[in-house]
């Protein structure tokens, strides 16, 4: 699959042509070259676009695992929040260090934004009014 069309023997015969005419015809040989690497090049794209399988535009999730995904979502955000609460909490009781309330208001600022981007991701697609 990998045959190149463009053979070393028209690279070498556009290096002689160039050489022999001179540089009044620099401009032309180049061209000439160039257009049949761009020639080359289109055949090898159309054929790389013909062989390879045409991708959907949007990813389409069925029902089910959009339903399974969002359980799944929700476990995870009710085991963080329960998980966290306790070590909140300790946190504050301990103070470890002067900037820990700082850290854990930032954990949860953190914890809440990424929850709610996976929300957004996952709500339902909107319903054909019909």
């Amino acid at each position: 699959m990998n045959t190149s069309r463009l053979s070393s023997q028209e690279i070498h015969a556009a290096a002689e042509a160039h050489r022999e005419l001179g540089p009044e015809y620099h401009d032309a040989v180049v061209e000439s070259f160039l257009a049949k690497v761009e020639k080359e090049l289109d055949a090898r794209i159309e054929a790389r676009l013909a062989v390879s399988s045409p991708r959907p535009r949007s990813r389409q999730v069925d029902p089910a695992t959009l339903a399974k995904r969002r359980q799944m979502l929700k476990h995870m955000a009710l085991g963080s929040v329960g998980a966290a609460i306790p070590l909140s909490f300790a946190t504050f009781a301990v103070q470890w260090h002067p900037g820990a309330e700082r850290a854990v208001v930032l954990v949860w600022i953190a914890i809440a934004v990424l929850y709610a981007a996976c929300a957004i991701q996952l709500r339902p697609p909107p319903s054909d009014p019909e």
